[in-house]
């Protein structure tokens, strides 16, 4: 598995190395300084937060519920060096171990693509990663990732990313990474692990948005189709899609996920 794991880790750094050919220089005090208030903030919400220095794909800081997540204790499991990301890294189950290198690459190609204007402001989600802990439990993660420093082309150089555990919310076997970029007009991109496809649009449309905000308001299918106008058919075949398209468990998860990433 280290072999393998290393040969992953070589392929992103040659395409790093080809997105950044300058040196990033990431102040790793300024950062470490603020850690006590992070790990604070990140323990009272049962989260396990990862600074990542990008360009180095070296992890700065590992903060919150470390024994919760990875089985080790944060010692053990290391900070600020190498051996923490081989950790992080081995703990992906076979079937997603692909999920770091498909995730860095997926970002990079989304960043040359996207204008300038669009990047000042980033927010990118992934979700449904299976996961293994030292002990063998098994978990399927959600991730957030803020990009908090960037270079002059406006690519992240240093990204928080924060983890939750969202195993009780998820069927079948694949994941999900959402990208979204801008303030105002944005551009939205989202990656389908099962169709290994991209796809511009949002996970859920705006009338399929509409059906579950009133869902979201305990509103039934018939006071639903009602209120749209709609048949009730219709409401049901648009809560089973977006239950397909985005891997949730049933509606009451798709809530949690949607509001998780911001769409209600």
């Amino acid at each position: 598995m280290h072999r393998e794991i290393e040969n992953i880790l070589r392929k992103l750094y040659e395409t790093l190395e080809r997105f950044y050919p300058e040196d990033v220089k990431i102040d790793d005090k300024k950062y470490l300084e603020k850690s006590g208030l992070i790990n604070l903030l990140n323990n009272r919400q049962g989260n396990l937060t990862l600074l990542i220095d990008v360009k180095q794909l070296r992890v700065v800081q590992v903060s919150g519920s470390v024994q919760k997540y990875t089985g080790y204790k944060p010692a053990e499991f290391g900070g600020n060096n190498d051996k923490a990301l081989i950790k992080f890294m081995s703990m992906f189950a076979p079937e997603h171990r692909s999920f770091i290198g498909n995730f860095v690459t997926w970002i990079l190609n989304i960043e040359k693509t996207v204008p300038i204007k669009y990047k000042s402001r980033q927010f990118i989600n992934a979700w449904g990663m299976k996961l293994l802990n030292k002990n063998g439990r098994s978990m399927r993660w959600h991730m957030n990732i803020i990009p908090i420093e960037f270079n002059v082309q406006k690519n992240p150089t240093l990204v928080m990313m924060s983890i939750q555990e969202i195993t009780h919310l998820v069927k079948g076997d694949d994941y999900c990474i959402r990208g979204v970029f801008g303030k105002k007009n944005k551009k939205t991109f989202v990656f389908y692990s099962n169709e290994e496809r991209t796809i511009d649009n949002e996970i859920v449309s705006e009338r399929e948005r509409e059906v579950l905000q009133y869902i979201s308001q305990g509103l039934e299918t018939k006071l639903i189709a009602d209120e749209m106008k709609i048949s009730s058919n219709t409401v049901d075949n648009h809560r089973r899609n977006m239950l397909a398209r985005t891997g949730m468990r049933d509606t009451t998860a798709l809530i949690q996920l949607c509001r998780m990433v911001g769409i209600i």
